[in-house]
């Protein structure tokens, strides 16, 4: 909006280069190379807009084709999930450190948003409070490694400690 705003007053100031006997001779005159002065100003970024939102919306509809057709967890996955964590929350509460808090929802390692799948691999047991600050972010390759390492501490041996799964771009 700052843009349009210096665009309109840029336009709208005097030219300094006026010859005696060269002005214009109506109101319909002036109203006409004002409308012309801002149109000008106001094109090239208004294009830009323009192009950045297309961009935008096609790389979205790449993420919507990824996404798996079912996005909540069965009873059964959240079931296991919620065993496999011992009821307590698996998300990181700072310096790597697991929450403390009891798990209370079934959250999308990877956001289903951004093609996550709802596999028992991507399902997370979070508290609420972890979940809300999580929301849609696609977690860091590090962020994944520390998860992982953490649920060796309480995952059976015979059991997969692997997190996060991705649809793959069709």
């Amino acid at each position: 909006m700052v843009w349009l705003a210096l665009a309109v007053m840029t336009a709208l100031m005097p030219k300094g280069t006026s010859v005696a006997g060269t002005a214009p001779s109506s109101a319909a005159e002036v109203l006409g190379g004002m409308v012309d002065n801002v149109v000008a100003a106001v094109a090239l970024p208004g294009v830009a807009v323009v192009v950045l939102g297309i961009v935008g919306a096609v790389l979205n509809s790449r993420d919507v084709r990824r996404r798996d057709l079912i996005r909540r967890f069965t009873r059964q996955q959240h079931r296991e999930g919620m065993a496999r964590a011992g009821g307590q929350c698996e998300m990181e509460s700072g310096f790597g450190r697991r929450c403390r808090r009891p798990a209370e929802h079934g959250d999308h390692f990877y956001p289903w948003s951004k093609g996550g799948s709802t596999s028992l691999q991507n399902f997370v047991a979070a508290c609420a409070q972890c979940n809300r600050t999580k929301r849609a972010r696609i977690p860091s390759p590090s962020q994944q490694q520390r998860m992982e390492r953490r649920r060796r501490d309480y995952v059976a041996p015979s059991s997969s400690v692997s997190v996060g799964e991705r649809q793959p771009l069709s």
